[in-house]
């Protein structure tokens, strides 16, 4: 029998180690990356934010949340696109490298007003309601510390976004990881690793009765960065894309 407590002990380690790989894992990243002109995912922003925007050209004022933004890959996209409108981006990221990375960058792209950097883990930042335009989260959702709070997190984008607001999610699920070089399997560094189909039956009722406009799943593998070694990563990756209606 497993002591009262101990459970929740063991999660609590399990959620500081990968945290802590992760850290890691990025440090390298923006450290040795520069935005928009790099071989990594910072090479540019996702097409479907880039297919998103579109849908905001005739807003005067325009409200965005970017959800584990990193260093601004999609939202420093976004911040000029918009750059003669009213525009403000809220950029919350765990990492503090991630924020001031992000400020460098908006400072670099001249849209330093439109940038909000908020040092905060997903979970631990409350989404006022009524209060955005775009919601967007790109690789991120998975890194909330538990599947409740992932639950949660997806009611308050719900609720924050206002009427004709638009959520776009990229969540990667069934993550599998081995070690690139002896393919022995290791632990997946994800601190939520839900399966695709339950994390599709969350989506649908979170967002039931808004008009979904992209909603598919891809297979995807690439290799990533851990500590001592490089990790081959196999995900299903979902993309979600909906408007309140």
């Amino acid at each position: 029998m497993v002591p009262i407590g101990e459970g929740v002990g063991r999660m609590d380690e399990r959620l500081k180690r990968i945290r802590e790989s992760e850290r890691k894992s990025h440090i390298e990243i923006y450290t040795d990356a520069k935005l928009y002109a790099t071989d990594s995912w910072l090479k540019k922003p996702i097409k479907t934010v880039r297919d998103i925007v579109s849908l905001f050209e005739d807003y005067s004022s325009f409200r965005v949340l970017d959800l584990g933004s990193g260093v601004g890959r999609n939202s420093i996209y976004v911040a000029e696109y918009f750059r003669d409108k009213d525009c403000v981006v809220d950029c919350v990221d765990l990492l503090e490298i991630a924020i001031e990375k992000l400020l460098e960058n908006a400072r670099e792209h001249n849209v330093e007003a439109s940038i909000r950097g908020i040092q905060k883990s997903i979970e631990d930042f409350t989404i006022e309601g009524d209060t955005y335009d775009f919601i967007m989260a790109v690789s991120a959702l998975e890194h909330i510390d538990t599947e409740e709070s992932f639950q949660n997190k997806l009611r308050e984008i719900s609720e924050g976004l206002r009427e004709k607001g638009v959520v776009c999610l990229v969540i990667n699920s069934e993550v599998r990881e081995k070690n690139a070089d002896t393919g022995e399997a290791v632990d997946a560094q994800f601190e939520v690793n839900i399966p695709t189909v339950k994390m599709q039956k969350y989506l649908q009722e979170v967002f039931e009765g808004w008009n979904v406009l992209k909603t598919t799943v891809s297979a995807q593998e690439y290799d990533i960065p851990r500590e001592g070694f490089v990790s081959r990563l196999s995900t299903n990756v979902i993309t979600f894309v909906a408007r309140k209606e």
